[in-house]
């Protein structure tokens, strides 16, 4: 059920959900970090507040994107239990196999 071809679709999903899960974070990171520092630096109460609300944003989103190769399978769970009983649900089959193997 689980062709060469789906299997090379879904590795390259989770390829780039592990580079989602690693890589967007640590570049939200650094932007909060550099906002840190301008709040240090800045003297305006104005600006620090601004500040402030964007470094928080920054944090909430950095969450939610390292959260998402976590919820991708539990939706796509869901999704695939919520469909009638006929449904041929091969691809969480196959994702599980992709994910398993690391053929990707």
């Amino acid at each position: 059920m689980c062709s060469s071809e789906m299997q090379g679709i879904i590795g390259i999903v989770v390829v780039i959900l592990n580079l989602f899960h690693f890589i967007i974070p640590i570049i939200l990171i650094v932007f909060c970090t550099i906002d840190i520092f301008k709040i240090i630096v800045t003297k305006k109460e104005d600006e620090v507040k601004k500040l402030r609300k964007d470094v928080i944003m920054k944090i909430v989103y950095t969450i939610i994107i390292y959260l998402i190769p976590y919820l991708v399978p539990i939706i796509l769970n869901l999704v695939n239990n919520l469909i009638p009983f006929g449904y041929d649900n091969s691809w969480k089959e196959c994702w599980d196999l992709v994910e398993k193997s690391k053929k990707y």
